[in-house]
């Protein structure tokens, strides 16, 4: 029987070193912490020496002398520099974890069509745990050769089974003829599908995967921004396959450790549904509306036409003289946000095109006309064209302006064939409205772009695409503490949460982002290889390793549901 006992005792150590290795790692309740240097974004003090931290709270900034005096604490040495957590205003948690899934197809990945229809076929013909085909990055506008495909070329890619390809910024995709089916389209309109409508209709036929896995991939995705840097995100919509998107991202939220700090703004569909409210692990501030759609696909609601060149008329696909549409009439949109308006939340509008914005300004304008609040800022989302004449406006209204200038390291060799040179030059307009008054902040729209935030922070700064053959607007470029200031203290103001997020200040939360090297040494062109080494979260390090997120109970379920075919779960005995 001794080799009974003996597996009794392996069993019971290795129970024990998991719940030792599993145990994450902490901090004393009462610290002080320095580093190589640490950037406060506060603009009467904007660096220090060292910080005060009791709980979850910076009681104190200066040197570490001083702080030794006011506190006898351990001291926490970091190597790098320190600064406040970094806020992400606008992304798209559990798109970004379903789509983590799908077969990337993007330029950030390959360089011309055959590598990517290379791609899809290889997809079609490996197992898969879905009955669809589902690839994800397709890029006319990076890859130079990549022209539209056609309904026979994805029919022959995937007779059977169900074939969806998403472009990179998600405002169009393709189908093939069982995908159309599925859908009840009828495929003889043609693979592609334009905008949101059109694409929800063929994604919403995919069959959904059980809402255990979609927890799971959320779980991962919450630990991949800490990762990645951020102590915060702005959900601007919770979309996403699953029956209940924002009861998931309360759920995940409002754990006892969340990796990071969750603010949701919600669809039209979802308003009747939730208050607006919550605490300072998950907050719903209000409501997500779509007012045009991507400059990348003629979306973009533009006052002058699109380019007459090869790219548009060829790669895109679009006619002489196109615009783009508004989303919604003038009417809707002032329907729709006097309801949030009154309700005290506040509105995320995207809007590219100038014409959008026009519309935006007009119905803010309006409403805060009719009902003047001081304690709700509206914002704008993207404003990839706006005019100088539009940023005065909304910074006399008191709106803020995200943009998001990875379009220019992504797509900036582009742009002049999109929207021509006097375009180009005043594309993503960031210093115009910095100098303008307006809250500025910096996002990545994740999935569209990886997460990567010291890469805008370079772009910001540069203004360069990625091959470095193209400056886009020079003249629109920010200083590193301005960028650092619109993903820091800026972006919290935009969420309403200026009074505790934002900067290391005493009376703030005490949530830090650790960068392994010195941007303040470095030129623009490089910021991008600068990683967070580490995150703290009310005054406690991140724990972002496998068993953070990974719960086995939900992975046990997920598999089951995928094995059976159904939503039965397994039972016990």
């Amino acid at each position: 029987m001794r080799w009974i006992a003996g597996l009794v005792i392996i069993i019971v150590g290795a129970a024990a070193g998991y719940y030792w290795y599993s145990l994450p790692p902490t901090y004393p309740g009462k610290y002080i912490v320095t580093a190589d240097r640490v950037l406060t974004m506060d603009p009467d003090l904007p660096q220090v020496q060292a910080v005060l931290v009791d709980n979850n709270e910076i009681m104190a900034v200066g040197d570490v002398r001083e702080l030794e005096g006011l506190a006898d604490v351990e001291i926490i040495r970091l190597k790098g520099t320190l600064i406040p957590g970094l806020i992400e205003p606008h992304t798209h948690p559990i798109a970004a974890a379903l789509l983590g899934s799908a077969t990337d197809i993007s330029a950030f990945k390959y360089d011309n069509r055959m590598q990517i229809m290379q791609a899809l076929q290889d997809s079609a013909d490996e197992f898969s745990v879905t009955p669809w085909v589902l690839a994800y990055g397709w890029d006319p506008i990076a890859i130079r050769d990549l022209s539209p495909p056609t309904l026979a070329e994805l029919d022959a890619i995937s007779p059977d089974k169900p074939m969806l390809v998403l472009t990179q910024m998600m405002h169009e995709a393709y189908a093939n003829t069982a995908a159309l089916k599925e859908a009840g389209v009828d495929p003889r309109r043609g693979p592609m599908l334009r905008e949101l409508e059109e694409i929800n209709r063929v994604v919403s036929a995919i069959p959904a995967p059980s809402d255990e896995a979609v927890e799971l991939l959320v779980r991962k995705t919450y630990t991949d921004y800490a990762k990645a840097g951020y102590t915060t995100i702005g959900v601007t919509g919770a979309v996403g396959r699953h029956p209940n998107p924002v009861g998931l991202l309360q759920r995940v939220g409002l754990e006892d450790n969340p990796p990071v700090r969750t603010y949701v703004y919600l669809t039209e569909d979802q308003l009747p549904n939730w208050r607006f409210g919550g605490d300072d692990r998950f907050t719903i501030l209000g409501a997500k509306f779509w007012l045009d759609g991507s400059p990348f696909t003629g979306g973009a609601a533009t006052h002058e036409p699109y380019e007459d060149s090869e790219l548009v008329l060829e790669r895109l696909g679009l006619s002489t003289g196109h615009r783009g549409d508004l989303s919604m009439s003038d009417t809707d949109l002032l329907e729709k946000l006097r309801d949030v308006h009154k309700r005290s939340g506040q509105v995320a509008m995207h809007a590219q095109g100038e014409r959008a914005i026009d519309q935006a300004l007009m119905a803010i304008a309006t409403i805060q006309a009719e009902d003047p609040r001081d304690d709700i800022e509206h914002r704008l989302e993207h404003n990839a064209l706006i005019t100088n004449e539009q940023i005065q406006r909304a910074a006399d209204l008191g709106v803020s302006l995200g943009f998001f200038v990875d379009h220019i390291s992504h797509y900036g060799d582009q742009l002049e064939s999109l929207f021509g040179k006097e375009r180009l030059d005043r594309y993503m307009p960031v210093r115009d409205a910095k100098d303008a008054g307006a809250v500025i902040t910096f996002h990545g729209d994740h999935p569209a772009t990886p997460m990567n935030p010291m890469g805008t922070v370079e772009t910001a700064m540069s203004r360069t695409s990625t091959s470095g053959n193209t400056v886009v607007g020079a003249d629109q470029a920010v200083t590193l503490e301005e960028a650092l200031q619109a993903m820091t203290v800026n972006a919290a103001r935009q969420l309403g949460q200026e009074d505790t997020l934002g900067m290391i200040a005493v009376g703030m939360k005490a949530d830090f982002t650790l960068l392994n090297g010195n941007p303040q040494v470095m030129m623009p062109q490089g910021l991008r290889l600068i990683r967070p080494a580490m995150t703290i979260r009310n005054g406690q390090p991140v724990d972002t390793r496998f068993v953070s997120w990974f719960d086995p109970e939900l992975a046990i379920k997920a598999i089951w549901k995928m094995m059976m075919g159904d939503d039965s779960e397994p039972t016990s005995t």
